[in-house]
């Protein structure tokens, strides 16, 4: 059910943003399909901490804060907060020793979603900026 979700949560962000959105929105739309496969690829049990997984999301969050430090939205620092707080549940993984995979999934999982909604409603905004300076 949960990756049903995400797969259409996904696919509503980067609909948004490839149809509505500006160069910031489409990049990001692109890394966060880019990191969706790659993590697909690398992901295994969660038995212990996804040393593949973690790479990914690092390598995202970079992308979002350059983002966010080189953009003149908001959306893209909210996105990048998001980003570091789901990131945190692998460190925080490396400390646990017990049988925690249902918890450290769902950590990464849920913190996925903001990230996505940063996006959507980043898309959004701009849209409509784009929309009433027609005007």
């Amino acid at each position: 059910m949960f990756p049903i979700l995400g797969i259409l949560a996904l696919g509503a962000a980067c609909y948004l943003a490839f149809k509505y959105g500006g160069f910031d929105e489409k990049a990001a739309a692109a890394a966060f399909v880019i990191a969706t496969l790659v993590s697909r690829l690398v992901q295994q049990n969660y038995s212990h901490t996804e040393t593949g997984v973690l790479a990914v999301d690092f390598v995202l969050l970079g992308g979002l804060l350059v983002l966010a430090l080189k953009s003149d939205r908001f959306w893209p620092m909210y996105a990048a907060a998001f980003q570091f707080v789901g990131s945190l549940v692998h460190v925080a993984s490396m400390a646990e020793q017990g049988a925690y995979a249902w918890a450290y999934a769902v950590g990464l999982v849920f913190w996925s979603y903001p990230v996505m909604f940063a996006l959507m409603a980043g898309t959004w905004l701009e849209a409509r900026h784009r929309r009433l300076s027609d005007y």
